[in-house]
């Protein structure tokens, strides 16, 4: 009985670690996810239009962070090193925008720390946390006004990140963020599956 007991376990042990996340939150765990590829998944919701995704470096993400150019985040975002990233973005006519950022990291622990130092520089300009029931894993920020919604989620070594501003509906950002999860977790072409 205790043979059995401890192959049982054994056997848990390397299904454990032979699955697909971070075996440890300093290891990235997961396949990378093409983040350009991986944006194009996203229509253009509503009244919303915009241009592919492209490419970013870390002034580019910074900006699509915030909303603004900003080199002190830039800067970290570089010594954080994201192994690749993309942005892209949509407007309005009611001066509504909704940016998509997705970003593939060193290790799962930065991956998720990403959205969680975010949420708080929000929090920190007068906002206050945000995670909708139907995004219980995310960390996210709002406030209303101006408005302004961010909610990230990690799923291994990629982050994926939603900010609006204006007249955009909760239900918008929280869907976008349900689309990228889905395909990172279950798509073998983004990493899951």
């Amino acid at each position: 009985m205790r043979r059995a007991r401890l192959a049982i376990a054994l056997a848990l042990v390397a299904g454990l670690l032979a699955g697909c996340g971070p075996v440890g939150p300093t290891e990235a765990g997961g396949d990378r996810a093409s983040p350009v590829k991986l944006l194009t998944v996203l229509p253009s919701p509503g009244e919303l239009r915009g241009a592919p995704a492209r490419e970013a470096d870390a002034a580019a993400i910074a900006e699509a962070f915030t909303g603004v150019a900003d080199p002190d985040l830039a800067a970290i975002i570089r010594s954080r090193d994201p192994q690749a990233a993309a942005v892209r973005e949509w407007t309005g006519p009611g001066g509504q925008t909704l940016t998509a950022v997705a970003t593939v990291w060193d290790s799962h622990l930065v991956a998720t720390q990403v959205g969680a130092d975010l949420a708080q520089k929000l929090v920190s300009d007068g906002g206050s946390a945000w995670t909708p029931p139907e995004a219980r894993a995310a960390r996210g920020a709002r406030r209303d006004d101006p408005r302004e919604l961010r909610l990230a989620r990690s799923v291994g070594p990629n982050a994926i990140y939603i900010r609006a501003t204006g007249p955009v509906p909760d239900e918008t950002v929280t869907t976008a963020l349900a689309r990228l999860t889905e395909q990172l977790q279950e798509n073998p072409e983004f990493g899951g599956g």
